[in-house]
């Protein structure tokens, strides 16, 4: 800086100019200053981005995992003799969670709910929530209609563990279930949702977001 005063100095006082080595010098110093104030700039810049993703991804996961626990909360069974999860699936982009809740005020029957991925890559795909409203107000429940799609969680990452698990604690020590349907049937009363989130995908050296939430069916 001292340098710079100096040019400066000569510039206003001195009618001789200012040497080629002092310009160099000068201009040397000011892009290093300004070489330093961009790589701070910079750093601050992706810093403060790299937050604002992961808040968005962390509530983006928090009001999924809020929907869960009211929906599995409120879950009932399709018939006497049948489980309440009608399906579960654990696996890469065919995980799946399938299961019946009477919310809608306005609805005949009991809601068909599933969560599923879609628009998968290697890495990531989307969470998306799938409601069907019944056809008719008696059983046995059919669901013909067009449901009402909506995208939850977006850039869940693959390859992290299940998704999707049932758990059992009635021997006294926990048994999961990574797969069940109508053949199978989902015999359990706890649900396990792990949420592994991207916050930007276009950096890969970024931590994901884990999130594990556990709902107790109510009426299991």
């Amino acid at each position: 800086m001292e340098c710079v005063g100096h040019v400066l100095r000569r510039v206003r006082f001195d009618e001789s100019g200012v040497s080629l080595a002092e310009t160099l010098v000068a201009a040397a110093v000011a892009a290093l200053i300004a070489t330093a104030f961009l790589t701070v700039f910079s750093a601050f810049s992706r810093s403060v981005s790299l937050e604002e993703s992961r808040a968005a991804a962390l509530s983006e996961v928090r009001t999924a995992a809020a929907a869960f626990t009211v929906e599995l909360r409120q879950a009932v069974r399709p018939a006497a003799d049948q489980p309440i999860i009608a399906l579960l699936e654990s696996a890469g982009p065919a995980a799946e969670l399938m299961f019946y809740s009477d919310r809608a005020t306005d609805a005949p029957g009991p809601e068909r709910y599933r969560y599923y991925l879609t628009d998968c890559t290697a890495t990531h795909c989307n969470l998306v929530r799938e409601v069907t409203v019944a056809d008719g107000p008696t059983p046995p429940w059919t669901y013909s209609g067009a449901p009402a799609t909506r995208q939850v969680v977006t850039n869940v990452m693959l390859g992290g563990g299940p998704l999707f698990l049932g758990v059992d604690w009635s021997s006294g020590t926990e048994t999961l279930t990574t797969s069940c349907d109508w053949t199978t049937p989902c015999a359990f009363d706890l649900v396990r949702i792990v949420l592994r989130v991207d916050p930007d995908p276009d950096l890969s050296a970024e931590e994901p977001l884990r999130v594990r939430h556990e709902v107790r069916l109510r009426n299991a």
